[in-house]
Order: C-alpha cells, then structure tokens, then sequence
C-alpha cells in the first residue's frame, strides 16, 4: 500500500530557507524517522527534559536581542515535553525545533521533494 511506503525529502530550515538535513520517514516503525545532517551524521531527537534544561540555561545567558527567540525556544519545548524534539542545526547558524511528529506530518503533507520546517507560536 503507498501508505505505507518510505518518504524520504530534504528539510529547510525555517529561518532562511537552506538546506538543513536529509530525513526518511517510514510509517509504523517503533523508529519511523531518520534524520542526516548534510555532513552524514545521524541527527537524534533529544528528551524534553533534558533540552528545557539546556533551552533555560540559554535563556539566562542569552544577549537582549536574543531574548525573545530563547523565551520561545522554552515555551515550545515545555508544550511538547512529552515529544521526541529534534534541534536542527543550520549551516548559516540557526536552529529549528521541531518535534517528530511535526516532522513526520510535514513530509506527508509536502509537495515534492522539499518540507519548509516552520516554528510555530513565535
């Protein structure tokens, strides 16, 4: 069945529109996502735990113009705790979060080859 079929699409980061990785998403697998930085290193999700601490500790230490983008950073991750978050990092030095589930969603949805990451609630 197509349903069930591998995708496998590149991923734009939603700050500048460059490419960010490669991911390939099977349906039903226990590990159904695999994401590749261009560099070919296997990208993991981090636990929401552990990237509130970091996102917090971002927080404290970040400059007033950075402020805004660490507080959303801490509240998308306490509204998705419970999500594997992936952290995708940029080539021109952004950072998109993301969890599986949106990621997944994404490559359903796109058109093409291509899926625009897009952070919600900034």
């Amino acid at each position: 069945m197509a349903v069930f079929r591998r995708l496998s699409k590149l991923l734009i980061c939603a700050h500048c529109g460059a490419v960010i990785a490669t991911a390939a998403y099977r349906p039903l697998l226990s590990r159904g996502l695999d994401i590749t930085s261009l560099e070919g290193d296997q990208l993991m999700p981090v636990t929401g735990s552990l990237q509130l601490r970091l996102a917090q500790q971002d927080l404290a230490s970040a400059e007033p113009a950075e402020r805004h983008q660490a507080q959303w950073r801490v509240e998308f991750i306490n509204r998705n705790l419970w999500e594997a978050i992936y952290d995708l990092p940029c080539p021109r030095g952004h950072r998109t979060l993301a969890t599986a589930p949106q990621i997944a969603r994404a490559m359903r949805t796109a058109k093409g080859g291509m899926v625009t990451l897009i952070e919600t609630s900034h």
